[in-house]
């Protein structure tokens, strides 16, 4: 039909397409960092399907903007199809798809591919009025934006005008090509030659967009049109509570964390390539939600920003073409430091490392780690660090416990409940990691003294470590001590093996998720139980029975640790269900949406001094359910919303571990 302009478009278009893909994929190689080996193909192909084609976290957690977004992506599926059979008919007018030139096929997919083309341009509608009228939060109001939508519509607009002149011509058209056959008639009483060139318009017209806009897509927001199956395909598949371990012992290594941009990993690479600007993350980020610097989104913008900033001389690096200056750590020198200056330290400060950036991204985008990164970098080798953590670091290096309270008093809150010291009988089922909170915060104390109370009493055999615990390891680490962190959990494991420990129970879920997710990496390997499941299973096998009435509607708020971090979420209802009394409500933001009490991350020890409390806004969260006790299964959380209620002046409101509440219907 048009054969010398097709080919001309195909040649500028792809051409031009394959220069700019081609430096995308070749600064993948240049990063340095480590990133999950690519494994559980199986497991990461369901994901696929059910993440990526079926959109799942889109609509399941909005579902009215998510099935707008599915409709524009399964559409441009189908789109797709059309697209191949559009080139080719450049060069042979009649052609068909095999298997499509008549009968039910093609009836079906002419149907699908017109009624995707109208749903496209309504949810480009939509969307547009999301930025122009309604200003959602989420979405920024800028030109990228909408100029994507507009060609999302122009696709389709010239599609119908090129099928309708088909139709005019003819007088007939495609089977199920509906919209051909409404804007045929429109169309109807046109000149031949006035009809022969809006055909080609629209034949062309669509065909030269749709170069243009996949020439676009490597350089703005929309490249996640490309990358987002395979990110998807290849996102993390450690355990969610897992960082990465630094080799310490690398004699040869010069500097540990991230400040420079070639130092991430290349699936961080490919993660701000997916990014899709969505809001999401940031809309459910509790830093960015009480006005702290932090925007998981702004942060994958800016780390975007600086490294196509700077790709050119890293592709040139790559090809042996690179004639500038290298520093001492064998890479290109930055016009400007990356942290600092792109990357305040406010904004790493912030991360509570809740996780919940990272469950409401659609496109499975790693947060955490890269934040811990430069943490990292900060700490270890700039020495750069909120002033408050000096103490905290003291504190865990001289006595093994943030707090700085002598470890000789870490079995205090035990003396007089007969308990097995490891050291003395090591014969017992389960050791009991009380935990930093459990040993010496006077709220938490009760928590552990009722945790083994009906440990006792549903006759299970445990014992404790005493004077020889030391502190998880989790803090250190997420504050970006790593060095500090794995002495802690290498003594912690060595410990554990001399007295050949199997089972571990904890009520810390940061205890439980470094134990179960993160010790295994350092050679510990145990089988690991949090107090709200086990204390669970009991009350089911009948070995502790609630009886005694507890008169309290309460709502139970979610550890981010235990939640997102390893999907722990019914024990702890189940369990509130089964003590006479108790009303269970649950909040808006609750389970994978909760929000987090601002203790995570280390930020339980950092001086909250931007933006509003955190804490204070969870405590909202729980007065709107209008309960009067908020129940909590971690011992952060429940100093966290204690203090809330406190700075508050909250009256009629309490905040009590499951343990708490179960041990007190047990009639203690």
């Amino acid at each position: 039909m048009y054969p010398v302009t097709i080919s001309i478009l195909l040649l500028i278009g792809l051409t031009a397409f394959a220069y700019s893909m081609y430096k995308r994929i070749v600064i993948l190689f240049v990063a340095q960092g480590k990133a999950d080996h690519i494994k559980d193909f199986g497991a990461r192909l369901k994901t696929v399907l059910i993440y990526a084609f079926g959109q799942k976290r889109l609509l399941f957690r909005d579902f009215k903007a998510g099935l707008m977004h599915g409709i524009i992506f399964w559409g441009l599926l189908v789109i797709c199809f059309r697209l191949l059979t559009l080139f080719i008919m450049g060069f042979k007018a009649d052609f068909a798809l095999p298997g499509f030139e008549h009968g039910v096929f093609a009836l079906i997919f002419n149907f699908t591919l017109n009624s995707f083309l109208v749903l496209i341009v309504l949810a480009c509608l939509y969307f547009l009025y999301l930025r122009l009228i309604a200003k959602s939060e989420r979405l920024n109001l800028n030109a990228e934006g909408i100029f994507v939508l507009c060609m999302l519509i122009s696709f389709s607009l010239f599609d119908f005008l090129f099928e309708g002149a088909v139709f005019a011509l003819n007088g007939s058209g495609e089977p199920g090509a509906f919209m051909g056959v409404l804007v045929g008639n429109m169309l109807t009483g046109l000149s031949p030659s006035t009809l022969g060139v809006l055909k080609g318009i629209g034949y062309l017209v669509h065909l030269t967009l749709v170069l243009a806009f996949i020439n676009y897509l490597p350089y703005g927001k929309q490249f996640h049109e490309i990358t987002f199956l395979p990110n998807v395909l290849l996102h993390n598949r450690k355990p969610k509570g897992e960082l990465t371990k630094i080799d310490l012992t690398d004699e040869s290594a010069t500097t540990f964390g991230n400040s420079r941009i070639e130092q991430f990993s290349w699936k961080n690479y490919l993660d701000w390539y997916t990014c899709t600007e969505c809001g999401r993350c940031s809309s459910q980020c509790p830093a960015h939600n009480s006005e702290k610097p932090l925007s998981p989104k702004n942060l994958t913008k800016d780390l975007k920003t600086y490294l196509f900033k700077k790709t050119d001389n890293l592709v040139a690096k790559y090809r042996g073409k690179y004639d500038g200056s290298i520093d001492d750590l064998g890479l290109i020198p930055d016009e400007k430091p990356l942290l600092a200056d792109t990357i305040s330290h406010d904004v790493l400060w912030s991360c509570t490392s809740c996780r919940a950036c990272e469950e409401a991204c659609p496109v499975f985008i790693d947060y955490v780690q890269e934040i811990v990164d430069m943490r990292r970098h900060l700490v270890l080798m700039e020495g750069q660090f909120p002033p408050e953590l000096q103490t905290v670091f003291q504190n865990l290096e001289r006595n093994s416990n943030p707090w700085g309270i002598s470890f000789n008093d870490r079995a205090n809150w035990a003396k007089d409940l007969n308990i097995p010291i490891m050291a003395n009988n090591p014969e017992v089922e389960y050791l009991y990691f009380v935990g930093c909170a459990g040993s010496f915060d006077e709220k938490n104390k009760k928590v552990s003294r009722a945790v083994a109370k009906l440990l006792q009493k549903a006759g299970v055999t445990f014992g404790i470590l005493g004077t020889e615990e030391k502190c998880n390891g989790d803090s250190a680490r997420r504050l970006g001590n790593e060095y500090l962190a794995q002495s802690l959990m290498q003594e912690n494991i060595a410990t554990l093996e001399k007295y050949k420990v199997k089972k571990i129970i904890t009520s810390c879920p940061h205890c439980y998720n470094t134990i179960k997710n993160e010790y295994p990496e350092f050679g510990g390997n145990y089988e690991v139980y949090t107090h709200a499941e086990l204390l669970n299973q009991l009350v089911k096998e009948g070995k502790l029975t609630p009886q005694k009435e507890v008169q309290t509607t309460t709502t139970f708020h979610d550890s981010c640790y235990l939640g997102r971090y390893n999907d722990v979420y019914e024990a702890p209802r189940e369990l509130l269900n089964t003590i006479p009394g108790v009303k269970v409500v649950e909040m808006e933001n609750t389970k994978d949406k909760g929000r987090c009490c601002g203790a995570g991350g280390g930020r339980m020890w950092l001086e909250e001094n931007l933006g509003k409390r955190v804490n204070q806004m969870r405590l909202e969260d729980v007065k709107e359910t209008e309960a009067n006790s908020v129940s909590t299964a971690c011992p952060f959380c429940k100093i966290m919303l204690s203090d809330a209620i406190n700075e508050t002046s909250t009256e009629n409101m309490t905040s009590r571990d499951i343990a708490e509440v179960l041990l007190e219907s047990e009639g203690e």
